[in-house]
């Protein structure tokens, strides 16, 4: 594989966390390539586009108000990794964030399209975090 320029790498994941931005997740599972593998460390490994968004476009159409606040970028040759929140809607009591942190893998192919995404996160911080979300949400539910 050839190497590309940090410019267009850079750009291409800017013009990924635009489509993320705009809850686009079919448009962003686009910037794919066909034989694409996307490793999601609890809900398995995806292999090729269709593959992906199949997988992906529901699993995010739950997740809609959530946003993505990236803390830090590194490029390598082809390679980002870069390190991420998964941030629910709202707040809780206290101020504070509903979210959980994760990095991510990409590896960029070309002409918009991306070879491999690897998303490590501790599941058992996510899973307290969205429950806590939901039984705070149902708690104000019922007060309100």
């Amino acid at each position: 594989m050839r190497d590309f320029s940090r410019e267009e790498i850079e750009r291409e994941f800017k013009r990924r966390l635009v489509l993320q931005e705009k809850d686009d997740w079919k448009a962003w599972g686009e910037t794919f390539t066909p034989d694409a593998t996307y490793v999601e460390h609890h809900e398995g490994t995806f292999i090729g586009r269709p593959k992906i968004l199949e997988w992906l476009v529901p699993v995010m159409a739950r997740c809609k108000g959530w946003v993505y606040p990236i803390e830090w970028l590194a490029i390598d040759g082809n390679r980002a990794i870069y390190k991420w929140l998964n941030r629910l809607p709202g707040k809780r009591a206290d101020g504070s964030y509903y979210e959980f942190p994760g990095l991510t893998v990409v590896m960029y192919a070309g002409n918009g399209q991306w070879s491999y995404q690897e998303d490590i996160y501790n599941w058992e911080i996510a899973e307290r975090v969205i429950k806590d979300y939901i039984a705070d949400k149902s708690a104000a539910k019922k007060a309100g």
